[in-house]
């Protein structure tokens, strides 16, 4: 299928159905987030204009609450239907996250149920207690910088989303979305675009088959086996991660960051 690119300027065009359109997000709050206005912009355009209101919407990597979560609910509680079940895996910051909604978004919070603990086993469970025939809407991921965590994700989730689900992730420009990008767009059963509204990049994705075809299946793994198998991931994968730990905590803070998140 291929991914897609799209500039700044061009943002305000239909993605198969989704119009994004410029808006401004009901949120006001001084809660920290990941996201900037235009990704706040983009996100409450999905869950608001799209042709299929959500009704199960699922984020992984809440942090503090103030990015993505709030103008989540608050465009859900917009819809007038929805609920979001939140993914956090640090205790201090999913407990801060709860509070700072608390303040933010509090009229919205009955749509709202926070998951503790890391994705890969929250899912999982989350989705074993859930009945027959459950669907999810609407996913955001924007966990851990280890780029297989959202291959996982996405796998997991996948099976469980409709056509004309939306997919969405962060950082689709860096170390973080530098598989799932790649590799949903070799698959014929999504049609997928990468917002480049910020350094980070955003990722927007609608399903539009049931399942993938055999071959596109086949490329999309055979191109994340090549990614995994590049001499730098190889070496992450036999170091040790309190090596890797330790030789970021000797760099300034700032350009440990920048190594960790896999900026150019």
């Amino acid at each position: 299928m291929g991914v897609q690119a799209v500039a700044p300027n061009e943002c305000n065009r239909n993605l198969k159905g989704i119009q994004v359109l410029e808006i401004i997000a009901t949120v006001q709050n001084q809660i920290d987030g990941q996201l900037n206005a235009r990704e706040r912009q983009l996100l409450v355009a999905a869950v608001r204009l799209g042709p299929r209101k959500p009704h199960v919407a699922l984020e992984v990597g809440t942090w503090l609450g103030g990015g993505s979560t709030a103008h989540i609910l608050d465009a859900l509680e917009s819809n007038g239907a929805g609920r979001l079940w939140g993914i956090e895996a640090d205790k201090a910051i999913y407990e801060q996250m709860i509070q700072n909604l608390q303040t933010a978004v509090p009229a919205a919070l009955h749509r709202f149920t926070p998951l503790f603990g890391f994705s890969q086993k929250v899912i999982p469970r989350w989705l074993a207690e859930q009945g027959s025939g459950f669907e999810i809407d609407l996913a955001f991921l924007d966990g851990g910088n280890n780029p297989m965590e959202q291959i996982i994700e996405f796998r997991l989730i996948d099976p469980h989303m409709p056509i004309g689900a939306v997919l969405m992730s962060h950082d689709a420009k860096l170390r973080k979305g530098k598989w799932l990008v790649p590799y949903i767009a070799g698959l014929d059963h999504w049609e997928t675009e990468v917002h480049d509204v910020s350094d980070e990049g955003l990722l927007l994705a609608r399903k539009v088959a049931a399942q993938p075809s055999q071959k596109s299946l086949q490329r999309a793994s055979w191109r994340l086996f090549q990614m995994r198998c590049a001499p730098l991931e190889l070496a992450a994968t036999v170091t040790p991660r309190r090596f890797c730990r330790f030789v970021l905590d000797l760099l300034p803070p700032r350009f440990s960051r920048w190594v960790a998140d896999g900026r150019k």
